[in-house]
């Protein structure tokens, strides 16, 4: 193998000269030196004289041609060269010098280290190559710390943190541990925290011993949705030795943090599980229960003492967990008022609450702890009315009106700040005015106009500034252009146009990109903000005018909306039920196997867990 090369299987490295007076670790076995010849007393040298001479111990090697010392190791032997092992390694030169004067001086026995990976380091010793597996990788290592060989070391350890994945990553952490290799520990550590769902479904979770499961599990920062991923790996892990593994069960299940579990996994899963149906079991049952329902008359009847003791969320909540829907029109023409929510991929029927009010073509952006809902429109008039939504009580509040009544508008929220842009007025003449509130202010204020008036923009916040993209403007046409609405300096600024129009689609922010998608158009469009650079991205499969987009888990989804297609193939008003997932990494779109509860258009959603 080429020196410097790495691979899945195998690696190599050069190392280089020894200097035995030093503690560290060795800096290069192989030195290197400059093009040019150096001048040293009457003669000069040239570069490639080391090469040769290396090139040549690696052949006395292999030929095993001058040795003067045997390596032994399991009772097997490697014939080498003292003066290469000394001048590679200070734990071969103390080992060298300490038995000079023995008897049996020209055979050194080596303990704690199998025949095959002696034999790996000392091909390493001469030829810079080192071949590293996942099989043998942890004594190489291991070895190479014990030799103070610094760049195998190194690139042992470079290539196991390559290696890391959810199939592997606990095996890698024990390793890591056992040979104290820090950066291993902390990338496998990292892998076991963000990918605890894929880890625990694969066979090294099942092989953990109890204080590792339950050590594992306390790990605040595990990145899940919610407890029930926890939860049923414990189960899991409980079911791959049960004879062995239920009297640990009482102890493992309190560091599930049973209260963050769904309801439905309380309500449903939990306690159907034998294992749940001890007393003790029971009292932590209760308690996580309490927390969902917390005004429920029956818990006067039981007396449980706080048994969950951990009362705080894990700090890794992804907390994604649920999904809103709200308003829009469905398939029958008819005004939407019901507020669904998503819990487990799942619409909780028990959890539908109504709109305050019956407007179609209204605007809604997230706020801290809320949700804004401005203006709209109801037959014969646009309306000015908003309200605040807040997402732990499901209860609504009104807001100040909008000083000019509007419909098919956006909507974001900067800093606290909501701002509505554009619209349809009263005298059904596309809007340029722009308004903002503060969330607890007392009126809206009026900002500098967007530089053209349009219906139906799509808007996202981004940092400090309001991205306007297209929308319809008077003469009927959709527009192309975009506008950035900078709020430090109350001003807006063009930014380059659109690829092509987005009709009737979304706009949503994923890490500090700002996506275009859906629409009649199919659009799937990327901005970048720093670079003010477009992309132009694979469509999705389907037509999604007036539909609703959210991030949720790291993806895009594209939620019902207006088809042609359904239009014409069921001969309905075109609406649809389907969702759509974007993966912004891969750049592919799949169909979900979750749908809307009905067929919409002209609804917002968000993630609101």
């Amino acid at each position: 193998m080429a020196s410097g090369e790495r691979s899945n299987s195998a690696t190599s490295v050069e190392d280089g000269v020894i200097d035995p007076s030093e503690g560290n670790l060795s800096e290069d076995v192989f030195p290197t030196c400059t093009i040019e010849e150096k001048e040293f007393g009457s003669g000069t040298s040239d570069c490639s004289y080391q090469a040769r001479v290396w090139k040549g111990m690696g052949k006395l090697f292999q030929h095993e041609t001058l040795s003067d010392v045997m390596l032994m190791a399991e009772g097997q032997s490697i014939p080498c060269h003292k003066f290469l092992l000394a001048a590679a390694s200070e734990y071969f030169y103390n080992k060298l010098v300490a038995a000079s004067d023995a008897v049996d001086h020209n055979l050194l026995e080596i303990e704690g280290i199998s025949f095959v990976t002696l034999k790996i380091i000392v091909s390493y010793l001469y030829t810079g190559n080192i071949n590293i597996t996942l099989e043998n990788a942890g004594d190489v290592i291991s070895f190479c710390k014990t030799l103070k060989l610094s760049s195998a070391y190194d690139t042992c350890e470079a290539f196991l943190k390559e290696q890391a994945n959810p199939a592997n990553c606990i095996g890698l952490h024990r390793m890591a541990i056992r040979n104290n290799v820090k950066e291993l520990k902390e990338k496998a550590r990292e892998v076991m925290t963000n990918d605890f769902k894929d880890v625990v479904s694969g066979p090294e979770f099942l092989n953990m011993s109890a204080d590792e499961v339950e050590k594992y599990i306390q790990n605040e920062k595990l990145r899940i949705p919610n407890e029930d991923v926890v939860y049923h790996a414990v189960i899991s892990w409980i079911r791959h030795q049960p004879e062995q593994r239920e009297p640990y069960f009482s102890q493992i299940v309190k560091s599930v943090r049973l209260r963050y579990c769904s309801t439905y996994c309380l309500k449903y899963t939990v306690p159907g599980e034998p294992l749940m149906g001890t007393v003790e079991q029971q009292k932590l049952l209760v308690s996580a229960l309490k927390h969902h329902y917390p005004d429920s008359v029956c818990w006067d009847t039981v007396r449980s003492e706080c048994l969950d003791c951990i009362l705080l969320p894990r700090v890794g909540y992804h907390g994604i967990s649920q999904m809103t829907i709200m308003g829009g029109i469905s398939d029958l023409d008819i005004t939407a008022t019901e507020c669904w929510q998503l819990e487990n991929d799942e619409w909780d029927i028990s959890k539908t609450f109504a709109m305050p009010i019956m407007v179609q073509f209204f605007s809604a952006c997230m706020v801290k702890g809320g949700i804004v809902v401005c203006g709209g429109w109801k037959p014969g008039e646009a309306v000015s009315q908003c309200w605040l939504l807040s997402t732990s009580t499901q209860q609504w509040r009104p807001l100040p009106n909008l000083n000019t009544a509007r419909y098919r508008q956006a909507s974001v929220c900067v800093g606290g700040q909501v701002y509505v842009v554009g619209g349809e007025g009263a005298n059904e003449k596309s809007l340029s005015s722009v308004e903002t509130l503060q969330i607890n202010g007392k009126q809206w204020d009026v900002v500098p106009d967007l530089p053209e008036a349009v219906e139906h923009p799509l808007a996202a916040a981004n940092g400090q500034y309001v991205y306007v993209f297209g929308g319809i403007s008077n003469t009927g046409r959709h527009s192309r252009t975009v506008y950035v609405y900078r709020t430090s300096r109350k001003s807006w600024k063009k930014l380059p146009d659109m690829p092509e129009i987005c009709d009737f689609g979304s706009a949503v922010v994923w890490k500090d990109m700002i996506y275009l998608v859906g629409g009649f158009s199919r659009s799937c469009m990327s901005f970048d903000p720093a670079l003010k650079e477009w992309a132009t991205l694979f469509r999705c499969r389907h037509e999604h005018a007036d539909g609703a987009a959210l991030v949720w888990k790291d993806r895009i989804l594209v939620c019902g909306g207006r088809s042609r297609e359904a239009e014409r193939d069921n001969n309905t008003s075109g609406r649809t039920s389907v969702i759509e997932e974007f993966d912004p990494e891969k750049n592919t779109w799949v169909v979900s196997q979750i749908e809307l509860p009905q067929k919409l258009s002209s609804h917002v959603m968000f993630a609101t867990g």
